[in-house]
């Protein structure tokens, strides 16, 4: 039995959606993407959503929004995605790394603070495989020095922190949706926020920086206004057909994290119960994760992964290895190994088992026993 790391799930409504789509002639900027970006705001208790085409493009546009350029630091996790380094460094301003904790793989709160400057202007929390940040402190940390917090909560959609959804917990909270907690079957982005004024900015960079009337998401003119700008901005529209998929999608979210926890519950019970020498997912009582992924840490990573793949096991790597020591980066801002410890062996240790909603009960008996049998038998032997 082959198991995929993710596997998407069409259903009818979205066949019958796709057509529906592809007939109106609308590629993008209509009433689909309009009704997204509001359902996905009131998803995580904010008034105001932009989509993007990506990740890196919702956060590109937030920090471009906030005036975030030379002469700025952010404050961002050593063990992300490279997503927000790339919009930052392309819009000029310095990345800040600091150390995870060691536990949850995300900032931590102490080092974020620490790593405060004058110079700070935002800092992009992650919350990373799906388990929240610790955001009070980081909050208070960034009012204190009147910095933008932007959370990255690409991993996070349908996660809680102390009971509030993940993403409307800072200023702003931007989303992927690219083989995330939904898709909208391309790449794609979002960032939610109750700013109305951050709001209208993202809005009119994604449209090229055009003018915008009374509402926020995009709007055609015919007449010569069309060419009128408030701005040089970008072209990062998701199209009106990952924004019609999408809403289907959002639709299915509560069910989605409903079975990516039941599976995690499963997994952590066995390897618990198997008394299995790697660190599982943390658990914290104003944490309500998602998992996105499935998480273990574990010396023999590499070891683990060889033999699972020889089982047709899918696992993921999220991520092999920490921002700072990517050759662009070190060669350009001189950081170097050992800078981060905890953040470099949680990228040489951390491998993601399966857990999504396509997974079945006996998909999910398999991996586990698959697992505990690698440890049992002390050799990587399929």
């Amino acid at each position: 039995m082959e198991i995929p790391y993710r596997a998407p799930i069409v259903t009818d409504d979205m066949r019958r959606k796709a057509l529906e789509v592809l007939e109106s002639g609308t590629t993008f900027g209509g009433q689909e993407t309009e009704r997204f970006e509001v359902e996905l705001a009131q998803r995580c208790g904010c008034r105001y959503g932009v989509s993007a085409n990506s990740g890196t493009s919702a956060t590109m546009l937030a920090l471009d929004a906030r005036g975030v350029g030379r002469g700025d630091e952010v404050i961002m996790a050593a063990n992300a995605y490279i997503g927000v380094l790339a919009a930052v460094v392309k819009l000029g301003a310095t990345p800040v790394f600091v150390e995870a904790d060691p536990e949850t793989g995300n900032i931590a709160p102490g080092a974020a603070a620490a790593a405060m400057t004058p110079k700070t202007r935002a800092i992009v929390p992650i919350h990373m495989y799906g388990f929240p940040c610790d955001m009070d402190p980081i909050v208070e940390a960034a009012r204190a020095h009147d910095a933008f917090v932007l959370e990255d909560a690409a991993h996070a959609l349908g996660a809680e922190y102390k009971g509030r959804p993940a993403g409307g917990l800072g200023d702003a909270g931007f989303f992927s949706f690219s083989g995330k907690m939904i898709t909208v079957f391309s790449t794609g982005g979002a960032v939610v926020t109750n700013d109305r004024a951050l709001a209208e900015s993202m809005s009119s960079l994604r449209d090229q920086g055009r003018l915008r009337d009374e509402k926020i998401s995009f709007i055609r003119r015919t007449d010569a206004s069309w060419y009128d700008q408030r701005w040089i901005g970008y072209n990062m529209h998701l199209s009106e057909m990952a924004c019609a998929l999408g809403r289907l999608q959002l639709r299915l979210l509560d069910e989605f994290t409903a079975k990516r926890r039941k599976g995690a519950a499963y997994y952590t019970a066995r390897f618990r119960d198997a008394g299995l020498p790697f660190r599982t997912p943390p658990e914290r009582p104003w944490a309500n994760p998602c998992y996105l992924h499935y998480s273990v840490c574990t010396p023999r990573r590499d070891a683990l992964v060889e033999f699972l793949r020889r089982r047709a096991i899918g696992v993921g790597i999220h991520y092999p290895r920490p921002l700072h020591l990517l050759e662009p980066v070190k060669a350009r801002y001189g950081t170097r190994d050992g800078q981060f410890p905890i953040a470099e062996r949680l990228c040489g240790e951390t491998v993601s088992l399966p857990v999504g909603p396509h997974m079945t009960d006996e998909m999910l008996a398999r991996v586990a026993d698959s697992v505990i049998a690698f440890f049992q038998e002390g050799r990587a032997v399929a």
